[in-house]
């Protein structure tokens, strides 16, 4: 992968020669997914196109933040790769056919096996911990004995010598503290050695693309180019529309996301969202289409009540025919922006 030059910004300049393999999309039910991590790195670090992660775990909820692959790519993000000649669509049946009874069963004893070898392993562990845990009591009260027998004998060694002279009275206690210490740093020093249990980690393979079924239903053709009838986007002027905006805007270094939260189309980011905010939430106006005052007006409001400029992306289809066939030097820019930011007076 190509490196990245400015953390946040465009990955790369449009001037420079990208020397690159197609990426294939994986199309499921219309929607153009991506399975392999190092493919949406790629994606993101590269051409800038980040889609959305929808991974998630059926056992833990709320994951809203913290979603992986696979992910899946928005239309315009996807009829833009195709244009580009980026990657390339290879479809896939969402209408599999269901496991034979012999796979059932096999998946099924596979399954029991698992279940079964990890309550043993469990059960092993559980039955040695409390060994080690028996031994390491009766080990401790065996040393609390002896000290307790031993303190006994000192004191009867310590009456019994009471009427003879106090130093050796004192020489005999001194010893017999020394010892006490010596026991105690023992007992000590065998606490915190302690035993170290290792248990290998459980590690499961998880493929990085969908698992094709060898079915000879499958269609292997690849799409190249759109619409298609398994895509039909982009179809109607407005879809062209929307990719063209979202080309000008990928042109002028932007990186775009999803926009309905917002009420806009898209939101448009100055750089890498994981570290910008959006500046605008986009609004595509296909040629004569009218515009109420009222929508400019609402979407004025509507951009700065969220904290961002609203973003009017005016395209002329007309233009765009015009600039296919004109010179270079008579080229003429296909798509206007024009942005609001709602005023308060007083």
């Amino acid at each position: 992968m190509t490196d990245v030059l400015k953390r946040g910004g465009p990955s790369l300049t449009r001037n420079q020669d990208i020397s690159r393999e197609s990426i294939p999309l994986y199309l499921i039910d219309g929607v153009a997914t991506v399975w392999d991590a190092q493919t949406a790195a790629t994606l993101h670090c590269v051409h800038n196109i980040s889609g959305l992660r929808t991974g998630t775990l059926p056992g833990v909820t709320q994951q809203n933040g913290f979603l992986g692959l696979p992910i899946t790519l928005m239309q315009e993000e996807t009829a833009y790769l195709l244009q580009q000649g980026i990657a390339h669509l290879v479809p896939l049946n969402s209408r599999l056919s269901p496991p034979d009874e012999d796979a059932v069963k096999a998946h099924t004893a596979a399954r029991v096996a698992r279940i079964e070898y990890l309550e043993e392993k469990a059960r092993e562990a559980e039955s040695t911990r409390q060994e080690q845990s028996a031994k390491a009591f009766d080990k401790g009260g065996e040393k609390a004995r002896l000290k307790r027998e031993a303190r006994a004998k000192a004191r009867a060694e310590r009456a019994r010598v009471t009427a003879q002279v106090s130093d050796t009275v004192f020489e005999d206690d001194s010893q017999g503290g020394r010892q006490e210490i010596g026991e105690t740093s023992e007992a000590k020093a065998s606490k915190q050695k302690g035993q170290r249990l290792h248990t290998p980690g459980h590690f499961h393979v998880v493929p990085s693309h969908p698992i094709l079924p060898t079915s000879t239903s499958l269609s292997t053709s690849v799409i190249t180019s759109l619409p298609h009838p398994l895509f039909t986007f982009p179809s109607t002027p407005r879809d062209h529309a929307l990719v063209g905006v979202f080309a000008t805007l990928q042109l002028l270094g932007y990186r775009i996301g999803l926009g309905p939260r917002f009420g806009g189309e898209w939101l448009v980011y100055p750089g890498d969202y994981l570290r910008y905010h959006a500046h605008f939430t986009s609004q595509v106006i296909v040629r004569n289409k009218p515009i109420k005052p009222t929508e400019i007006v609402a979407w004025g409001r509507l951009g700065t009540g969220t904290k961002k400029a609203g973003l009017i992306c005016c395209w002329d289809d007309q233009k765009q025919e015009e600039t296919i066939t004109a010179r270079d030097d008579q080229k003429k820019p296909t798509v206007e922006f024009y942005s609001l930011e709602w005023a308060n007076f007083g």
